[in-house]
């Protein structure tokens, strides 16, 4: 499909790449674990393309293929989803997964571009502490021609945080990488406004060419899943114990998330009655369970496994506080559907989570990452429902004012629109 782009009567066609989107279509089955467990950038981006679809955006998106989902997928008229792989030698790591899958979404890309020749109006890629996006970003604005707008979701330069020895010894082709990409990019959609002067600084890129665009929720929507039966049912499901506090976790049960530390911070608090709710997957449960068992907690640690993001709510009802604690993280978009249903958070201010929690207005913010300032934390938040009960009444109100997926809808496609007026001129 090829546009024109000086042509004011019609809307410009948004090519996203990414290999993260949330399928629900995968909802009533299971995300495959090898393709990398559902989390919130996965999440994220599949809001924001239903909602810019509903403003009148076009948009086509190509995203990893995954078994059970569609490879073709009519959003509406305006929007497309298309799943794309080229399968390349499985190189398997319990770090990373299956490290070969965001080459086999790129080549996937490539061959889908070739073969229906496409030349979108914007080309807006989605990055997350990986090489291949910002690079498949760097050479398809060069190749196509057409203008970049890259969302820095975890920035290699400023956020990421090496997770093995070969992972750090990538890392100065890493930041080099992505900053040739900022400097490609016609605008640069950062989530916290933090980033900006280290970003400006590494790539001597303007601050005009950048966005802060955070991540996003329809609160009251999400929120109201969390109904008096749906936590009744999802208690009884899992078995949860009745009387008992839960500390819960959701997400990827992967390394950089942190789960080692939940495991310490459980045998801290073995003189408690805390029982612990984890809910999610990844290709690390299988260490995290057995660690379980090793460690004599099967009695206070329950494992949901795949969490249907419609389901969330429900479960996030059935706790009564969220634990945060990973080695790296830009935003953490669960932290926002916390707020959203009134579940108070403790978490370590690693990146721009500080900066969402306000400094600890909006949550409980350990000082250091370790098991004991963790068990000390939780034990004062449990201890202080006063605290609790006005913390989650300021968080949401905060995250119906400030990350209203709408308001950041509008916003991007403001963005479209002014990277179009300049192309333009």
């Amino acid at each position: 499909m090829s546009t024109d782009p000086s042509s004011p009567s019609r809307p410009p066609h948004i090519l996203r790449l990414t290999p993260h989107l949330y399928w629900p279509q995968l909802a009533g089955t299971s995300w495959p674990v090898k393709f990398d467990a559902i989390g919130g950038m996965q999440s994220q981006i599949y809001r924001l393309t239903r909602q810019l679809d509903e403003r009148g955006v076009r948009q086509t998106v190509l995203t990893l293929r995954l078994p059970g989902a569609p490879r073709h997928w009519p959003m509406s008229g305006r929007t497309e989803v298309r799943g794309v792989r080229i399968p390349v030698l499985p190189l398997r790591s319990r770090i990373r997964g299956m490290v070969d899958l965001n080459l086999a979404w790129a080549l996937g890309v490539a061959a889908d571009l070739v073969r229906r020749r496409e030349r979108p109006d914007i080309l807006h890629v989605h990055c997350s502490g990986v090489i291949i996006p910002p690079l498949l970003g760097w050479l398809l604005t060069r190749l196509l021609r057409v203008p970049l707008v890259l969302t820095v979701h975890c920035s290699i330069i400023v956020t990421y945080h090496p997770m093995n020895r070969l992972d750090g010894m990538l890392q100065p082709l890493a930041r080099w990488i992505e900053r040739r990409a900022i400097r490609a990019s016609a605008r640069t959609i950062t989530l916290t406004p933090r980033t900006i002067p280290l970003l400006t600084r590494e790539t001597g890129v303007p601050r005009e060419r950048f966005a802060v665009l955070p991540d996003v929720i329809d609160a009251d929507g999400f929120a109201g899943r969390a109904t008096p039966e749906a936590v009744r049912a999802a208690r009884a499901a899992w078995g949860l114990p009745e009387g008992r506090p839960v500390v819960g976790y959701v997400g990827r049960i992967a390394r950089e998330k942190g789960w080692p530390i939940i495991l310490d911070i459980a045998e801290e608090l073995r003189d408690t009655d805390v029982h612990w709710l984890i809910c999610g997957d990844g290709n690390e449960r299988d260490l995290f369970e057995r660690a379980v068992r090793e460690r004599g907690l099967t009695d206070r640690v329950t494992v949901t496994g795949y969490v249907p993001n419609e389901d969330v709510p429900a479960a996030m009802g059935a706790m009564d506080l969220l634990l945060m604690a990973p080695l790296h993280e830009e935003f953490g978009s669960v932290m926002l559907e916390a707020m959203a249903c009134g579940l108070p958070i403790v978490a370590v201010g690693v990146g721009g989570v500080a900066d969402v929690l306000e400094q600890g207005a909006l949550g409980w913010l350990v000082a250091e990452r370790t098991p004991a300032a963790f068990a000390k934390g939780i034990r004062e938040a449990l201890a202080a429902p006063e605290w609790r009960a006005a913390t989650a009444e300021r968080a949401a109100k905060t995250v119906r004012a400030r990350y209203d997926l709408k308001q950041v809808a509008a916003r991007t496609a403001e963005v479209y629109e002014e990277v179009v007026r300049a192309r333009r001129s």
